[in-house]
């Protein structure tokens, strides 16, 4: 059974337990395919790590990475094979570079303000961003800045931890840069529903 599969179970069992509109269930079911996706990939990530023995660097990796994905999302592959492995080159480039290039102290407020302007400016990142209230919109900006403050101030105090936390933080926030595809197709086809709806308001009152 495919993941998408597993979300719709999931979801018509929640909807009969308790009852929600057809756009609620439509975010459920996408926030159950990224979960569910992005812990199988989480599991063979880490046993990759396990295997070279960098099991506690890679479990460091993901948690950053993936914890600040679920709430500020990001641009997203086109295919499942493509996201797996960008998911692989993004946890290789953190430890690559955790490995060669140090993170100075000094550096890390530049990088905290960096990091919440593109949040508070971008996130969420989202395909189904138009089923989003401004309301929900805000709490995942919200919560998202909340993860990044925890996540910098760890880094901050523990050198050891500071790359292997701030690359894989700094790249998923590059990932808030690129639209979507989708939204761009969707926004296009919303401006042009409610440019006929508004004519035909329009030809009906000089009817």
């Amino acid at each position: 059974m495919s993941i998408s599969k597993i979300a719709v179970e999931v979801c018509n069992w929640m909807d009969k337990t308790s009852h929600k509109n057809p756009e609620e269930n439509e975010i459920i079911q996408y926030g159950l395919e990224l979960l569910l996706d992005n812990v199988l990939k989480f599991i063979l990530i880490q046993l990759i790590g396990i295997i070279i023995g960098m099991g506690k660097e890679t479990a460091v990796v993901l948690f950053s990475f993936c914890g600040l994905r679920l709430q500020a999302g990001g641009k997203h592959a086109k295919t499942g094979i493509g996201c797996t492995l960008s998911m692989i080159a993004i946890w290789a480039a953190s430890i690559i570079c955790n490995m060669f290039f140090e993170i100075k102290i000094s550096m890390m407020p530049y990088i905290y303000v960096f990091c919440t302007l593109l949040i508070i400016i971008c996130a969420p990142r989202t395909i189904n961003i138009q089923h989003f209230s401004l309301k929900d919109i805000w709490k995942k900006k919200v919560f998202s800045l909340v993860f990044l403050t925890l996540l910098l101030v760890v880094a901050t105090l523990n050198s050891e931890l500071r790359g292997l936390i701030v690359y894989p933080v700094f790249i998923e926030v590059i990932t808030l840069l690129p639209r979507n595809k989708t939204n761009e197709k969707e926004k296009d086809e919303n401006e042009k529903r409610n440019h006929y709806e508004i004519s035909e308001d329009i030809n009906k009152d000089f009817a």
